[in-house]
Parts: structure tokens; sequence; C-alpha cells
């Protein structure tokens, strides 16, 4: 399973709804941040849950409108969602942005820098916006320190700026970016790795 079928699956459970009530609450709730997520999409995924037997759809006509299709998630499907959270908060997936750090030597670090510079500030804009909402968030919440999500969020925002500020400064040092010679070289530098390390 994917994410989309995660996220369809999740809001199926929380309630009865149609193909249209999840682009509504993936828009409003802003879960299209974490699984980029077309119309089309849900809809091809929707139809493939259902073949699945992951959730069964009833047809419902409310006054002059179009038929729809409303959807409830199977017992089957809430096994499924069971296990999909579980993988999701336990499995280890590597961040992407490792593979292009680990492969920097083969792009001219001034353009990365030009780069990592926007980048930096979107984080810094996204760190602020996350701030004003944790903050306006009414309390009590069940996380003590806010909203659980958004402050979750934000400090994988931080994290990720501060690697962010490092990668731009190690680019910026024309010692250190000269030794960005291969593949990882950030986690060490362009030593010789057929020698012995020395203690």
């Amino acid at each position: 399973m994917n994410r989309y079928d995660l996220v369809l699956l999740g809001l199926i459970h929380e309630h009865e709804c149609s193909g249209y009530d999840i682009i509504t609450q993936i828009k409003k709730r802003e879960l299209d941040r974490w699984a980029k997520i077309s119309t089309s999409t849900i809809y091809n995924r929707l139809i493939r849950l259902e073949k699945n037997e992951f959730i069964v759809g009833r047809s419902e006509r409310d006054g002059n409108r179009p038929e729809r299709t409303m959807f409830n998630i199977t017992e089957k499907g809430r096994d499924l969602l069971r296990k999909e959270v579980v993988r999701h908060l336990t499995g280890f997936n590597d961040d992407p942005r490792t593979l292009g750090y680990g492969f920097l030597y083969g792009v001219d670090p001034r353009d990365v820098v030009r780069s990592l510079d926007v980048h930096e500030r979107k984080l810094i804009e996204e760190i602020e916006r996350l701030t004003v909402m944790i903050n306006e968030e009414p309390r009590p919440t069940l996380y003590p320190e806010g909203p659980f999500l958004n402050c979750m969020s934000r400090d994988h925002i931080q994290v990720e700026l501060k690697y962010v500020r490092a990668a731009i400064a190690i680019l910026k040092d024309p010692i250190r970016n000269k030794q960005l010679g291969g593949y990882f070289y950030i986690n060490f530098g362009s030593r010789d790795f057929n020698k012995p390390a020395t203690t």
C-alpha cells in the first residue's frame, strides 16, 4: 500500500465519504503536503480499494444533485489501515535529500548554494507559519506543547534547516568544498578509503 491509500482509508474510516468529500478534506487539512495526490489519482485509488474489498461504495442521490458514490471502510480495510499506520510510524524511510547531499560533487557549488539559499528562506517562512498556527491553537491540546502534528512538522523543518545551513557553509568554504570529490564525501572529505584509518 502507498501513502495515498493510507490517506484515503484514514478519511473513510473517520466517516463515510465520497471522492469529492475526500478531495475537500485533503485540501482543508493540508494533507497534500505529505501525500501529493491529484483528483484523478484519488478516484483511481478508490476504484482499486473497492475492487480489493478494502472499501465498499453505495450510490446516493441528494435532491436534484447528481448521483454520487459514498464509501465505507470494510473490516479488511480496517486491518490494512492498522498495519499501514504502524508501518508508517515505525518503518525507517531514509530521507531522499541524503542522495542529493551524497552526490554534491557532481554539481557546481555556486548553483547549489543559490538553490539552498532559496530553500532556507522557504524553511524559515514555513517554521514561522507553523509557529503562528501552534500559538493560535486553543489550549489544552493532547500534547502539552500544542497541536501534535504542527509541532512535529515544525521540529522536523528546524532540523532540516540546521543541515541546509551546514551544507551551505561547507559549499561556501573553498577548502572544504574541494573535498567533495566523490560519492558521500560530505561524510568524510576526500580521503583515501584504501588506507587504514589512523587512531
